[in-house]
């Protein structure tokens, strides 16, 4: 994320207004330790939570506007279009690969939130060093918003306002 303009918590509370900002120490994990995390994740946690969600949360899913397509590509242990599996308590600061500390979330904007908000606190933290810093406090799971029931999609209110006025 670097190359962007640090977020302010006004900016992040109109992204994630329902997320609570928590005071931690951070302490910035060593680099051999973070990278066998890392590759843990990468090599078959991301995939496990990702189908996890899928069948034990399918529900869930279904509601936050989740289409047969994006479902059958979690269960595949992909992550979705436009989304992103989350460490909430980062790896670099003691976080782990349990599914209590993974969230799946929107890539835009709330993700990016995340990462403005938090990394520009973090610069200049070194291996084995420790800061306090405000962290975003995402609830594990699923942090997609739900669906509204009369809400139309993009491309079909664009098909109705076509035809808005005309006399059929």
């Amino acid at each position: 994320m670097s190359g962007r303009s640090r977020f302010s918590r006004d900016d992040l509370g109109h992204v994630l207004p329902d997320v609570p900002v928590v005071e931690m120490v951070y302490s910035r994990r060593q680099k051999a330790e973070r990278a066998t995390l890392r590759e843990e994740f990468n090599d078959g946690v991301r995939q496990d939570f990702l189908r996890y969600l899928a069948t034990e949360k399918n529900g869930e899913l279904w509601k936050r506007g989740f289409t047969n397509r994006h479902i059958n590509t979690m269960l595949k242990g992909r992550v979705p279009p436009g989304y992103n599996v989350h460490h909430i308590k980062p790896l670099d600061d003691g976080g782990d690969n349990s599914f209590g500390n993974l969230v799946l979330m929107r890539a835009h904007p709330d993700h990016e939130a995340v990462h403005r908000y938090l990394d520009p606190q973090l610069k200049g933290l070194e291996n084995g060093q420790s800061r306090t810093v405000q962290i975003p406090m995402v609830q594990p799971g699923i942090k997609i918003p739900l669906r509204e029931e009369n809400q139309m999609d993009h491309g079909k209110a664009a098909r109705m306002s076509r035809f808005a006025g005309r006399e059929i």
